[in-house]
């Protein structure tokens, strides 16, 4: 489960709030914040002189877009499985790459016999 940070207007209101006077407790209760959350940035601000969030990081991908762009272009007519097993991934883990490119499943045409049915519906009045 991911969250975000809370906003660096959020941020200023409560260090503004506390650097005039007002103790934490009560910062918590108009502000609807965790009290521990208010009792962090306040000494990270006294510490550090600013209330921006830390940067998160996290895993590096395995791939990169610039390599799974160009296996794309080598291969036009490939499956996800043959493009998982040549990054070492499954098909899921092909599919979520294609579409971070944009990629989108491709739809199959209707049989004849559908197409022939469908055409006799918008016929009949």
């Amino acid at each position: 489960m991911t969250t975000s940070p809370y906003s660096i207007d959020l941020r200023k209101k409560v260090i503004s709030y506390l650097e005039s006077g007002k103790s934490q407790k009560s910062a918590s209760e108009i502000f609807a914040i965790n009290a521990s959350t208010v009792s962090r940035w306040w000494l990270r601000y006294k510490k550090e002189k600013h209330y921006a969030p830390r940067k998160r990081i996290g895993r590096a991908p395995r791939l990169s877009l610039l390599v799974v762009n160009k296996y794309i272009k080598c291969n036009p007519n490939f499956k996800s499985l043959e493009m998982g097993e040549y990054f070492g991934m499954t098909a899921g883990g092909a599919l979520y790459w294609l579409k971070k490119l944009g990629f989108s499943y491709k739809k199959k045409t209707l049989p004849m016999w559908k197409l022939a049915k469908k055409s006799e519906k918008s016929i009949k009045i």
